[in-house]
């Protein structure tokens, strides 16, 4: 005679399947299509901050011909007038060779940043027409190169 068998055990019951209940958005998170690679190079942010900072230097260089030199003393003027004429004119030409400084600084960065951008774009994976990348890059050492020539003297 055969055994008896054993009772059934207890099986694995299977696990219902629940849906995932959605998350808030985190704020520390980017949201959903988020490119932090957009963001980190434009050629148009690079050019259109280059171009501020060139238009900006030029505005600045002409704070001082607002003003223009101070007046000549008269022909019967005194020693003081004449002493406080050569201060006056001496903190004229301070102002205008601070002011220009300052401007040709401006300019120098502006003009950096739009070679910077002509040379990056010339060297982008963008499929673009191979003159137009050619001209960038011309453009580009034009720009860098006149900037680097701008303290050269050959004489």
């Amino acid at each position: 005679m055969q055994a008896i068998p054993p009772p059934p055990g207890p099986t694995a019951q299977p696990v219902p399947v629940v849906a995932p209940t959605p998350s808030p958005v985190s704020p520390y998170q980017p949201a959903k299509g988020f490119d932090k690679a957009s963001l980190s190079y434009s050629f148009e942010r690079w050019l259109m901050v280059g171009i501020v900072l060139i238009l900006a230097a030029g505005l600045f260089s002409e704070v001082v011909a607002m003003w223009g030199p101070p007046d000549e003393p008269a022909v019967d003027a005194t020693l003081d007038d004449l002493s406080e004429y050569l201060e006056d004119l001496d903190g004229y030409n301070d102002l205008d060779r601070v002011v220009t400084s300052i401007g040709t600084i401006l300019q120098t960065v502006g003009l950096g940043l739009i070679g910077y951008a002509l040379l990056r774009e010339s060297h982008s994976s963008k499929h673009e027409h191979t003159a137009l990348r050619v001209t960038s890059m011309i453009l580009g050492v034009i720009v860098v190169t006149n900037l680097a020539a701008r303290s050269l003297n050959l004489f």
